[in-house]
């Protein structure tokens, strides 16, 4: 009896494992509990009208003599393949991994829905003669969309020299289907920017991220300091070819460097605070004498210590 338990248990545990390798790379993962069973659901956080996904799903008894097991997953919006799955009897801390093929509704409006999630079991306690019956009822919520919704998260410094390199840096998040011909560039009416200046993505699916980078610079006859709006924006299409645009603006100030200026202007960020480095000559200068001064002071009051200590 041992031995079959034994091999049960081991191929719950390869079903597990082979359902988590198997998880959508963009996932949503929603658990809920009862004292004696736990259910984990996993599915992308982005579904499409009219495409199939797979709804990864993860049983694991919590205590002993759980039998009969049932899970039923059902919604108005969704075509499930079998919407079901039954367990005869489950050892506790055991798992058992299924998945459910499922597809969203042609005509299912943009926006979140929900699915009805049913578990019944039966558990057999110490004082009852025969096993009860218990129920677990929930909702899980989803989120289709039928076209690509891409947004843009830009960071740059606040303020540049003239005709020296800054970066430009960012994230460009999908948040609805997949998008194709992605095309993201950097420009202002205010002053000339030179160097790398555009960015081309084949494909950006949905629920993912691609981070980007531009390094430019400005002309060196700038002139006066400047306060100029730098433009990072493009566009993205569906798979049917209709295109989006996508657009967000900086605001940076750009100066000549002063003659007793060293350092880089670009700086770094510290969570969203903007620290730059550039400090004057004079600030060097008066920091060093600073520390001089202090340690010939200090110097003086070893001296006078050894002088009291010999007399």
């Amino acid at each position: 009896m041992m031995k079959v338990l034994r091999k049960i248990t081991y191929g719950y545990f390869l079903i597990v494992i082979i359902s988590i390798l198997f998880l959508p790379a963009y996932a949503v993962q929603n658990s809920f509990s009862d004292p004696n069973l736990q259910l984990t659901f996993g599915y992308p956080d982005v579904v499409e009208q009219g495409k199939g996904f797979v709804l990864s799903s993860i049983v694991k008894a919590t205590a002993d003599q759980i039998s009969n097991i049932t899970v039923t997953i059902s919604s108005p919006e969704l075509q499930i393949q079998q919407n079901r799955f039954h367990l005869d009897t489950l050892p506790k801390d055991s798992t058992f991994g299924n998945d459910f093929n499922t597809t969203v509704n042609v005509g299912t409006p943009d926006g979140t829905f929900v699915a009805n999630i049913q578990v019944e079991y039966f558990i057999k306690g110490f004082f009852d003669s025969q096993p009860v019956k218990h129920s677990i009822i929930r909702t899980t919520e989803f989120n289709a969309q039928s076209r690509p919704s891409l947004s843009l998260d830009v960071q740059s410094p606040s303020e540049i020299f003239a005709g020296e390199p800054f970066s430009v840096t960012g994230t460009i998040k999908n948040q609805g289907a997949n998008a194709h011909n992605i095309e993201l560039g950097i420009s202002s009416s205010e002053i000339q920017l030179n160097g790398k200046k555009s960015l081309l993505l084949t494909n950006l699916n949905s629920g993912g991220s691609t981070d980007f980078e531009f390094v430019v610079q400005t002309q060196k006859d700038l002139g006066d300091p400047i306060h100029v709006t730098v433009h990072v924006n493009g566009s993205y299409a569906d798979e049917n070819g209709k295109t989006y645009p996508l657009d967000q603006s900086l605001n940076i100030f750009a100066r000549h460097r002063g003659m007793l200026e060293i350092g880089d202007a670009s700086g770094i960020w510290i969570g969203q605070f903007f620290i730059a480095p550039v400090v004057g000559i004079g600030t060097i200068v008066s920091s060093l004498i600073g520390f001089l001064i202090f340690m010939w002071h200090f110097k003086n009051k070893k001296k006078k210590k050894k002088i009291k200590k010999s007399t």
